[in-house]
């Protein structure tokens, strides 16, 4: 027969337990890494030709994402910067206002992104029916150049890659 005092001791012994394995698992969370996401359709040129009905950088972060409901469009720029898991994929659907189609790309971006996204940023430019990802570099563009080397407006002022569909980065995660 055990005390109450065992009983009492046990019991905590347990709960502690289960307190710490709690605690842990807390802690093995996604890795976080200070980075960015963002889009501008405005400064790109395509929000006057696309409805972007929906997109997903990754899918651990909802300040990433965003879906219509209602059939509208969710946006043309936003942007999101700090401490975030990098995202394994990018989706986006958009829909061609002079037409109505609707069309929509998944993006595996696991050997496209570099294998440190500390400092870069991901954005995206729709053109019709196609996607174009790009990584913008913390590195400056060169004060000579100070024009758009990519579709994005983001590759006037940093070194730009793409990614998606051409593989202009080599040696990604």
């Amino acid at each position: 027969m055990t005390t109450t005092r065992q009983t009492l001791t046990r019991w905590l012994l347990g709960l502690g337990l289960l307190l710490a394995l709690g605690l842990a698992g807390c802690a093995s969370g996604p890795k976080l890494v200070p980075h960015a996401f963002s889009f501008n359709g405005w400064n790109d040129g395509w929000a006057n030709q696309v409805d972007l009905l929906e997109f997903s950088y990754g899918d651990q972060y909802r300040e990433t994402r965003a879906q219509s409901t209602d059939g509208r469009s969710v946006g043309s720029s936003t942007g999101v910067n700090g401490p975030m898991p990098v995202g394994e994929f990018l989706h986006v659907k958009w829909r061609i206002k002079a037409t109505g189609e609707v069309l929509e790309d998944r993006v595996d971006l696991r050997g496209r992104l570099p294998k440190d996204m500390s400092g870069h940023g991901l954005t995206f430019v729709i053109d019709g029916q196609q996607l174009y990802v790009y990584i913008m570099t913390p590195q400056d563009q060169a004060s000579g150049v100070r024009q758009r080397t990519h579709k994005t407006w983001l590759s006037r002022y940093n070194v730009v890659y793409e990614i998606y569909p051409t593989q202009e980065l080599k040696g990604g995660r």
